[in-house]
């Protein structure tokens, strides 16, 4: 071999291994490139993702804040209708002690209503506070009746004769 040839082949696998130098530079380049637009990619649905998990945090605080307000509205209402409870029972047993007064005064006139009366405190102590509240009612609806009935029947002078009495016990 002569030296021109070589030189030839010498400068040939300089420019082959200049060539595979390039293409693995430009390569490495390349997937560099892709690499940082993926990491790119990924950083922005990071991002949007990082939005939607603050929305939930602030919608699940949103949620608790309002299941902390439901509760405490609860709590209101049931130490309200206690205090309702409450006050009826007062209320009642205020009727109650009018009715043995005007028992103890008047015996004759009520005959049957200290029994009735008993009997229907030992069925409110039975039933739920929802029932003992409508009883409440419904008790002292009667007794507003009874009284007007023996205000009606005291006015014309016919208390015992009333078409509305029957046994000295109002219907």
């Amino acid at each position: 071999m002569d030296t021109g040839t070589l030189v030839l082949i010498i400068v040939l696998a300089v420019v082959v291994i200049a060539v595979v130098i390039a293409a693995v530079v430009i390569g490495r380049r390349k997937k560099a490139e892709v690499n940082r637009r993926r990491a790119e990619e990924l950083r922005e649905k990071a991002a949007e993702e990082a939005i939607g998990a603050h929305q939930a945090k602030a919608e699940s605080a949103q949620a608790e804040a309002a299941a902390l307000q439901a509760e405490v509205e609860a709590n209101r209402l049931r130490k309200e209708a206690e205090e309702r409870a409450h006050k009826a029972g007062e209320a009642h047993e205020r009727v109650e002690e009018h009715l043995r007064r005007a028992d103890k005064l008047d015996p004759a006139s009520n005959t049957g209503r200290s029994h009735d009366a008993d009997l229907s405190r030992d069925a409110d102590r039975t039933q739920g506070a929802d029932h003992s509240r409508e009883a409440d009612h419904d008790r002292s609806n009667l007794t507003e009746g009874e009284r007007l009935t023996r205000d009606r029947g005291g006015r014309d002078g016919s208390a015992n004769d009333s078409p509305t009495r029957e046994g000295g016990r109002n219907l």
